[in-house]
């Protein structure tokens, strides 16, 4: 038999899950001994939702209600409640919307967590969320649909997330004066990894701030073997700025190797890329993120 989602909890009818949500708050302590503070909605299919449900029970720092939805065929799936968690099994997917509706905080902020399905219901989905957050194993069907998206809610994606410190040492090489003035000639952009919707979106990111009158033609290497990103290179063919995973896998090493500047390196910590940590992050974003929607606009240019 497949484990429950909310293994800890109770089963309920749909009509009884708000009497039994009030019930349990009493007696179950909440992140930090604060209040709640915004529901998180996870939606996909079953297979990524026990991950998921993990991450929001490793959730330290924020009080949420969690609403964790996997599809099926059924109008009036099982429905397990445990503290502030509330689990889904099975769910058509044209219900999904009205069991967001029902569901939320309406008087907090709702995250929508999406991890992969169809698509012709998340339009529904932007609608009832203050932040959307794609998280699709296959993303780039839904990334087309990212400027409609954008219209209804501030929309990210997961693998974003999983970048920042990577765009945030490669933005750090152009605080060098001598990088500024090399950078006006860089042609090649060699991306290493195991994923490459993360390839193509960093790459896109790339061609986003340098702007169209560069021209670069990213090179893209897919191993499975390698980390999501495993190495970036950035360059002109004799100069050149390189991110790369160091061999701790916790750490990305850099180094600028540019004319008129002595060789500069370090090693950095990645930060910490667990689920839990990614998602508390996004919990505390609120504003609408055009570098993301900029970066996946180039990434299509991408192959």
């Amino acid at each position: 038999m497949t484990e429950s989602l909310l293994p800890a909890g109770v089963d309920v009818s749909f009509a009884e899950i708000e009497s039994a949500l009030a019930g349990s708050s009493v007696d179950t302590p909440r992140a930090g001994g604060a209040a709640l503070t915004a529901t998180v909605v996870v939606a996909g299919p079953r297979n990524r939702l026990v991950e998921a449900a993990q991450a929001i029970g490793a959730l330290k720092d924020v009080g949420v209600r969690s609403v964790l939805i996997s599809y099926g065929d059924d109008p009036e799936p099982a429905v397990r409640v445990a503290g502030h968690a509330v689990a889904l099994e099975g769910l058509r997917p044209d219900y999904l919307n009205n069991a967001v509706a029902a569901l939320r905080l309406s008087s907090l902020p709702t995250l929508v967590w999406w991890r992969g399905g169809g698509t012709k219901d998340i339009e529904g989905l932007a609608a009832l969320a203050d932040r959307l957050v794609l998280d699709a194993e296959e993303p780039r069907d839904v990334w087309k649909s990212i400027e409609n998206l954008a219209q209804r809610t501030a929309v990210s994606d997961l693998r974003w997330a999983r970048l920042t410190r990577w765009r945030a040492l490669m933005a750090h090489f152009f605080d060098i004066p001598e990088v500024c003035a090399a950078a006006s000639g860089f042609s090649t952009l060699r991306v290493e990894g195991s994923d490459r919707p993360a390839m193509c979106l960093f790459a896109g990111w790339i061609l986003s701030i340098l702007g169209s009158g560069q021209r670069i033609v990213p090179d893209l290497h897919e191993q499975a073997s390698l980390a999501p990103i495993e190495a970036v290179a950035l360059g002109d063919g004799t100069q050149q700025l390189l991110l790369r995973m160091a061999a701790n896998r916790t750490c990305v090493q850099t180094v600028a190797e540019v004319s008129n500047l002595p060789l500069a390196a370090r090693t950095v910590s990645l930060g910490d890329q667990r689920l839990a940590a990614l998602l508390s992050e996004e919990l505390r974003i609120r504003a609408r993120d055009l570098a993301f929607e900029r970066a996946v606009a180039a990434s299509r240019a991408v192959s």
